[in-house]
């Protein structure tokens, strides 16, 4: 059988102190003993030739580029090239607010925690943190974000919860499928390219967590209907209130910390008497905070306390 063409990678060719991987139709020369230090996986690797693993292997007992084994990668190519380009040159993955795109920052978390590169898992988290935020304002801001993520596009979630999952980034997941949770399964049938292979158990946390939203959002539509026996301008705060609420968009059912935290009491002042308005304030702000803490148990992980602590002992 042909061997296939394998395609020098620029930038990570280096002529000296070499070893080559390989991951899928792309091989990599990089310095070894540089590579080594970075990740005790591969020092333990290069130590110990024999010991081998699944996901990282010679291929051939013969199998050689200019004299030098190679080394096979069971892993995408794309990833590694994202991985190996964070640790060989500085000036690719910077600390945030730097740009870098979302999907090879996925490939760089993944392999850096795979490969125990410490400090580029730290760093690939607080770039995540932009986007998967661990406090509720931060939901409104996510599309000033430097990572190329769209929150519209579902795509970009999909990619990243079965990551997230994988590296123990347990503190990421609420916000993650928060945003999964915001599309009707119908519409993640059609918008969502990575849904159909997106594992069962995931697909149902998304689904059960959609209904949680719409259940959420009726209690927004209770605090408008509740009426206080101090109003002073009983019809005209009624007639307000009924107002907003017929003209309330479909997609607010769906995004009720999104949503409804940016809509809040906005066009309200002086539409409503000071009675009205005070209570409604404080009940939205109350509400608010209940579904962000409830948030966590309905995707299945554990407490924003107990994440916070996770997320402690990860970085540390």
């Amino acid at each position: 059988m042909s061997q296939p063409e394998l395609n020098q990678t620029d930038g990570l060719w280096f002529p000296a102190d070499a070893i080559i991987l390989r991951a899928e139709e792309n091989i990599f020369r990089v310095p070894k003993s540089i590579l080594g230090a970075r990740s005790s996986v591969f020092q333990a690797i290069f130590e110990i030739p024999q010991a081998g693993s699944n996901s990282v292997e010679t291929e051939e007992e013969d199998e050689k580029i200019d004299g030098i084994p190679v080394v096979r990668l069971h892993d995408s190519a794309a990833d590694v090239t994202a991985f190996l380009r964070a640790i060989f040159d500085s000036s690719y993955f910077m600390p945030p607010p730097e740009d870098i795109d979302f999907h090879e920052l996925l490939g760089i978390l993944g392999l850096s925690h795979k490969y125990d590169v410490g400090y580029l898992y730290k760093r690939a988290i607080s770039h995540l943190e932009t986007v998967y935020p661990l406090e509720r304002s931060g939901l409104l801001t996510i599309d000033s974000n430097n990572l190329k993520y769209r929150s519209g596009s579902v795509d970009f979630d999909l990619a990243a919860i079965p990551v997230l999952h994988r590296v123990g980034a347990t503190w990421l997941l609420p916000t993650a499928y928060y945003n999964v949770g915001t599309f009707w399964d119908e519409t993640l049938e059609v918008s969502g390219k990575l849904w159909p292979q997106f594992p069962s158990e995931m697909k149902l946390t998304c689904i059960r967590l959609h209904v949680k939203h719409v259940q959420a959002t009726s209690r927004f539509h209770r605090i408008f209907a509740r009426r206080l026996s101090t109003c002073t301008s009983p019809q005209l705060c009624n007639a307000r209130r009924l107002e907003i609420l017929r003209n309330e968009d479909e997609e607010v059912d769906h995004d009720p910390l999104g949503v409804w935290s940016a809509f809040g009491t906005r066009g309200l002042e002086g539409a409503l008497c000071d009675h009205c308005l005070y209570r409604l304030k404080t009940d939205w702000e109350v509400t608010l905070l209940d579904i962000w803490n409830e948030l966590p148990g309905n995707c299945g992980v554990p407490e924003w306390p107990v994440l916070l602590e996770q997320r402690r002992i990860a970085l540390e």
